[in-house]
């Protein structure tokens, strides 16, 4: 079948480790458009769970959800080629993209969620997966005793193909960490900072937390060692945006201890920043309201993208003005997933950055 070559050379395309990942997504839409048109939902499932891959890579939350929703339909329409195990890990992915969507209300974000625990539990797997969830949910809107509960009921679930022991792991340090916890934290930071779990990102994002966190702390040699692995660590990362989430910490850290280096990871993740997802968008300018307070000189050099708002030719940058720029965005953020929250955590991240 002819049509069969014509995929599989777009896929061969694909293996090019050079490919920046929107371009190995839009070979990808190439080689489904042409499963599609031939009727071969299997392959074009395979490839459609590939491109949620490459687009979480883009945080592109509001296109996974559209590829996702257009596999299970055709799930339910060819049970008899398509397994929903298959479907599961990714899900979880796509649940995660509803929580950041402010546009998308709770309750749907809650029935994306109970659909999900019903696959899961219906394929046999423990819901140690969806309280992992949950908790993280639930530290990104300050709501500490519910994150601590939803961490305590995921422990006491059993591990399975469902859980990623290195993830949970480097998301309960968020816990630890943003309540004052820091010895506790880097106490059990130790499996992800000696390797002893390992997954693709989570001891690098460990690295990048546990550096600003243990200068805050007054841990200049925690921070310097955990620097030292989180640049070894990005090595051959240059083009991973998706990392723009844990990269500000980091250039608030390097602020405190070398501005030059911060100002070159600041180079590098604002042109990110303008085509991230909402949830990362509003992160980053948060940790550029923190990163930004340490510097003490009213201007600075940097070479920005044209489409950065504040873009100048002369490329000469006001301090304040960098500032009070990430610190209206992130507070017009806050205020969008505080509503759909029904809580204030968002806004208030923000106001205790500006107060400490």
């Amino acid at each position: 079948m002819r049509y069969t070559l014509e995929i599989q050379k777009l896929l061969l395309q694909t293996q090019n480790k050079n490919l920046h990942p929107r371009e190995k997504a839009n070979l990808l839409k190439e080689a489904i458009r042409i499963a599609d048109e031939n009727e071969d939902v299997e392959w074009a499932t395979e490839m459609r769970l590939d491109l949620i891959y490459e687009l979480n890579l883009l945080s592109a939350d509001a296109e996974e959800i559209t590829v996702f929703s257009k596999i299970l339909d055709d799930y339910e329409n060819h049970k008899d080629v398509i397994k929903e195990d298959d479907l599961l890990w990714k899900y979880k992915w796509i649940w995660a993209c509803t929580f950041d969507l402010p546009e998308i209300p709770m309750e749907q974000v809650q029935a994306v969620g109970e659909d999900y625990k019903k696959r899961i539990l219906r394929n046999g797997y423990s819901l140690r997966s969806y309280y992992h969830r949950w908790s993280v949910e639930c530290v990104w809107m300050r709501q500490y005793d519910k994150a601590k509960e939803y961490i305590d009921k995921m422990l006491n679930e059993k591990i399975d193909d469902q859980s990623c022991e290195a993830c949970e792991l480097n998301f309960m340090l968020d816990y630890y960490l943003e309540t004052g916890q820091f010895d506790e934290a880097y106490s059990r930071a130790q499996p992800l900072i000696n390797k002893q779990v390992t997954c693709y990102e989570a001891n690098l994002r460990a690295y990048l937390k546990l550096s600003y966190y243990a200068q805050k702390a007054g841990k200049p040699e925690i921070a310097t060692d955990m620097c030292a692995r989180a640049e070894e660590a990005l090595v051959g990362r240059e083009k991973d945006e998706y990392l723009l989430l844990y990269l500000g910490l980091f250039i608030a850290y390097y602020m405190m201890t070398k501005p030059e280096r911060a100002w070159e990871y600041v180079e590098r993740c604002i042109g990110w920043s303008l085509r991230t997802n909402t949830l990362k968008s509003y992160r980053f300018s948060c940790d550029m309201v923190e990163a930004l307070k340490y510097e003490t000189r009213p201007e600075v050099s940097l070479s920005l993208p044209e489409e950065f708002p504040l873009y100048r030719p002369d490329g000469i940058y006001q301090v304040n003005e960098l500032r009070n720029y990430f610190y209206q965005q992130a507070e017009e953020l806050a205020h969008r997933y505080d509503a759909r929250n029904g809580n204030s955590g968002y806004l208030d991240r923000l106001k205790d950055l500006m107060s400490n």
